[in-house]
């Protein structure tokens, strides 16, 4: 009989997932907020970016040093690194030091997640891989789709984002909290009870022949995604469409009942060709919106992209969990995790050039090429290298 998936330990950590996401969505008018602080354009967009980035660098250093063993002493640190930040970043009005405030935010934020995806991965019954990452990007996506609803529905002005921020970091204190309701690294068993993990094996799973053309293709999706999500609002004010905003309040919606609703058809699915049958819808979808010059259309093809967007996005995490061994299942999921941060900075880096060279039509046939691109390499069968 299989063990089920909802256990004590899965609900504490999709807790602690959902936390330290909701502290991240709590950042949703940061851009107005620092601007009313008198902030240089110049630095705006570094201050935006400036988590992301840390993250980015620092994750490639940590992932081999978190394991089951380690990972409640990881997710304790990086709660703190993330409490300081938060106080910061709610006191702070000098723009170098909210951007070095931003900076730690995101080693904390990165240092947390880490730590949960090792644990979590320890929790997931192998056969139920599709459902549990279905579930844990759902929790992912609750945040992000109700923190501008309540902000709107509040009328909490930018300017008063520090307070928010500052008491926030109580948010924190229950994260750490809930460290207790896990079990201790001496129950984690036999292969599994590494205390650090060598960076040689980092490499080899990495350019695994079963596993990179998965990590390859987190890098495009979330690249493409980055792009259409970067340069909406833009398009938007350019082409007169006001309420384009609606484009992802709808695509998240439809992220989300899919995977509430499909999460026990992902593991009976062949998880390859419906990966590379979302990558090609929601690429598609990517590609139409300049062609698309009314709401109603954009709409629809927020409809597509949700779709899309809510089914390969988990799946990519379930193959990437179903190729590993089990010792090396956490550290795997971490560095899906870097080329997920990968493609935020790729996206849009290349959606940039792309405004610059050819306007917006470029920057979405680009993310639109990206994200296809991801189908066939995706879908491309490759023998197990794992037992």
């Amino acid at each position: 009989m299989n063990p089920p998936l909802f256990s004590m330990p899965f609900f504490v950590l999709c807790l602690q997932f959902l936390l330290v996401s909701t502290v991240v969505a709590l950042f949703f008018p940061l851009q107005a907020y620092v601007k009313g602080l008198g902030f240089p354009d110049g630095i705006v967009g570094f201050v935006l970016g400036a988590d992301a980035l840390s993250a980015l660098v620092l994750q490639p250093f940590i992932t081999p040093l978190i394991t089951a063993v380690t990972a409640k002493r990881w997710i304790l640190s990086g709660t703190i690194l993330l409490a300081a930040a938060l106080i910061l970043e709610g006191t702070l009005i000098d723009p170098f030091g909210f951007a070095a405030a931003r900076l730690i935010q995101g080693c904390g934020f990165i240092v947390v997640v880490s730590g949960i995806m090792v644990l979590l991965v320890e929790v997931i019954p192998k056969t139920m891989s599709g459902r549990a990452f279905g579930w844990i990007s759902l929790i992912r996506l609750i945040p992000y789709a109700t923190m501008p609803l309540v902000y709107d529905a509040v009328g909490v002005a930018p300017e008063r984002l520090g307070p928010i921020l500052r008491w926030s970091s109580v948010g924190c204190a229950v994260l750490a909290a809930l460290l207790l309701l896990l079990p201790s690294p001496a129950d984690v068993a036999g292969a599994r009870r590494r205390s650090v993990y060598p960076y040689s094996l980092m490499i080899r799973s990495l350019f695994d022949r079963t596993l990179f053309p998965m990590f390859a293709a987190v890098t495009l999706l979330y690249a493409g995604y980055s792009a259409v999500f970067f340069f909406l609002k833009g398009y938007g004010a350019a082409t007169g469409l006001s309420s384009i905003g609606l484009f992802f309040t709808v695509a998240t919606l439809v992220m989300m009942a899919v995977r509430a609703a499909g999460g026990r058809w992902f593991d009976r699915w062949d998880k390859r060709a419906a990966n590379a049958a979302a990558l090609t819808l929601c690429g598609a979808a990517s590609g139409m919106i300049p062609v698309s010059k009314t709401m109603p259309s954009i709409i629809g093809l927020a409809v597509l992209c949700g779709i899309g967007w809510g089914i390969a996005m988990p799946l990519l995490n379930a193959l990437i969990f179903d190729g590993s061994k089990p010792e090396t299942a956490g550290l795997n999921q971490n560095l899906a995790l870097l080329m997920l941060q990968a493609g935020f900075f790729l996206g849009p880096l290349a959606g940039g050039q792309l405004l610059s060279f050819g306007g917006y039509e470029a920057v979405f046939f680009g993310a639109a090429a990206i994200t296809a691109a991801a189908a066939p390499v995706i879908y491309r069968r490759t023998e197990r290298t794992h037992g």
